[in-house]
């Protein structure tokens, strides 16, 4: 699986690194590792590093995802050119089911929504 899941407890976040071709089944796999630790350790701010993706699940598959996402968990996605508009197009998804879900181009201004701060 071309994801690493994991609890960062300076920053008090999860944090989700991708890399390379990942499947529906990689996300989705992601997502139970993310919700699992939401509930072990009460956190509910997760940073998603896509930078180094090559490619992303098919649109349908996104579309599912993002309607599904947890609305409880605000996720800051930092993405790369090469899966952009796919990740753009899960934010979309999300936010209309208000699901707080937002994609940047860097990790300061993701962290500073991740904080609170409305950008």
């Amino acid at each position: 699986m071309p994801e690493e899941v994991s609890y960062d407890a300076g920053e008090g976040l999860i944090r989700v690194k991708s890399w390379g071709s990942v499947t529906i089944d990689d996300w989705n796999a992601s997502r139970d590792a993310v919700i699992e630790l939401y509930r072990r350790h009460g956190v509910d701010r997760l940073l998603v590093d896509v930078t180094m993706q090559v490619s992303a699940p098919s649109t349908l598959d996104i579309f599912d995802f993002g309607a599904e996402w947890p609305a409880s968990i605000r996720t800051a996605v930092v993405a790369g050119e090469a899966t952009r508009e796919d990740q753009e197009f899960l934010e979309n998804v999300a936010m209309n089911r208000a699901r707080p879900l937002r994609v940047f181009d860097d990790f300061e201004t993701a962290m500073l929504w991740l904080d609170g701060e409305e950008l």
